[in-house]
């Protein structure tokens, strides 16, 4: 009569569950199963998203640069904002991944502010340019550049190079 539920279902300690000897007449019990805790591998799992997400750099767009193109290096950087970016490869211009001829240069400035001015009414900072060119470029080249800007309104044009 002394039938309750922890008579019926012994519980063995840790140490007799994984001892291969059985106490009854010595035979063999079967091995230790190992199993896999899920609550260790979870929070290590919620640790990792988490500093990913803390370290991901969410600061602007992701400026991209041709493979071929090696941008000079700079003691002094700042990072750059999302701006209209202006890339100078040999012998073409891209505005936005668009190639423009050198004649239809200072038009498409022109189009590019009155854009850019339609979209920001009441902001106070002015467009600027982002200017990507190779480290060999020459002078005269990035000056056409600078010259169209500065002749269409753009009061800032900034330089994409690499920090040290």
């Amino acid at each position: 009569m002394n039938n309750n539920i922890l008579n019926q279902n012994p519980t063995l300690s840790p140490l007799d569950q994984a001892s291969q000897l059985s106490p009854k007449g010595g035979e063999k019990k079967k091995m230790l199963e190992t199993t896999v805790m899920l609550t260790p591998l979870v929070d290590a799992f919620s640790i990792l998203v988490i500093y990913l997400l803390v370290s991901f750099s969410s600061s602007g767009e992701i400026i991209t640069i041709s493979k071929d193109m090696k941008l000079p290096e700079a003691a002094k950087a700042q990072e750059l904002e999302r701006s209209t970016i202006v890339r100078l490869e040999v012998d073409k211009i891209f505005i936005e991944n668009e190639e423009i001829a050198q004649k239809d240069l200072v038009s498409k400035f022109i189009e590019i502010k009155k854009q850019l001015s339609e979209r920001r009414i009441g902001d106070e900072q002015e467009p600027s340019l982002i200017l990507q060119a190779d480290k060999k470029t020459k002078y005269e080249a990035i000056n056409q550049i600078v010259l169209a800007g500065s002749q269409t309104g753009f009061s800032e044009i900034k330089f994409a190079v690499l920090a040290k």
